[in-house]
């Protein structure tokens, strides 16, 4: 395994990423072994999502956008107790009183979260413990979620007289529809991993301890995939929900033509006529 990589905060400063800084703490960490990158946050005990931690995680993001010898990723929390929760609510008493201070951190959390997403490779959340207000968002955040079959998911929010911020109103109708969507948060019900396997809330359940195992798993089979037909699946599906149809059915024309002309489209389908295994280059598309 390559050694990890680290987001730290320097006092009065940015972010670092990728080397040592004495006296700030650490709160993402990102490793990887061959073409997979596990991304893990450590803020103990509950894996909060405050600022520090955020802006590392944006940090970690563009860097692992721009290597292109990762071609899937892994993201979980550290420890038994939380995949990750949202802004430690200790911190959010001093933010009433701040003009301009809630605000900014919404803002944190939205540049985190949508690097996270704009990610050209796929990302598996390992869910392998509660993932509760803007542990949820962050999981929400990426293109699979496994579960832990101990964990429990859900927004919570409006119980404290707020709503999701960083994404939970727009992405969760968008993964378990409209109707679904708005009874959980409405409501802040917490689902049961079974229960949101049941609603299409996460896409498999793993058994106790074994979710970032099986998160592991999948992302070593979309990493065994033609780097440049998975990135363009990704975004063809992820851009184009977004889109009119007429508008998503150019996008995927134009994906579709420029992933046929790579030597690795032409290898797929010769090997599919010879009935042999391909054997992927992961190149960018050629050219022309």
């Amino acid at each position: 395994m390559a050694g990890p990589t680290t987001a730290r905060r320097r006092a009065g400063g940015g972010v670092a990423a990728g080397r040592i800084v004495a006296g700030v703490a650490q709160l993402v960490r990102m490793s990887t072994e061959g073409p997979v990158a596990t991304v893990v946050v450590e803020n103990p005990p509950m894996n909060t999502l405050a600022d520090d931690t955020l802006a590392q995680l944006a940090e970690i993001c563009a860097e692992v956008a721009n290597r292109a010898e990762v071609r899937a990723v892994v993201l979980t929390g550290a420890g038994e107790r939380a995949f990750a929760s949202g802004a430690d609510l200790r911190e959010f008493t001093a933010l009433f009183d701040r003009p301009g201070a809630i605000e900014r951190h919404v803002d944190t959390s939205r540049r985190a979260f949508t690097a996270l997403t704009a990610l050209p490779q796929p990302v598996v959340a390992a869910v392998q413990a509660a993932a509760v207000g803007g542990g949820l968002e962050l999981a929400l955040a990426c293109d699979v979620i496994v579960a832990d079959e101990r964990a429990q998911l859900g927004l919570p929010e409006v119980r404290l007289g707020l709503i999701p911020g960083a994404g939970g109103t727009q992405r969760l109708p968008r993964r378990v529809g409209l109707a679904r969507a708005t009874q959980l948060v409405l409501t802040g019900t917490l689902l049961s991993a079974g229960d949101a396997l049941e609603l299409g809330l996460v896409d498999e359940v793993a058994p106790q301890g074994r979710a970032r195992d099986h998160a592991e798993t999948r992302a070593a089979a979309f990493a065994a995939q033609p780097a440049h037909a998975i990135q363009a699946a990704k975004r063809a599906v992820r851009d184009g929900a977004e889109l009119p149809l007429a508008a998503g059915l150019d996008l995927e024309r134009q994906a579709f033509v420029g992933v046929f002309n790579t030597s690795d489209a032409r290898e797929g389908v010769t090997a599919f006529l010879e009935r042999r295994t391909p054997a992927f280059g992961h190149i960018e598309p050629e050219p022309g």
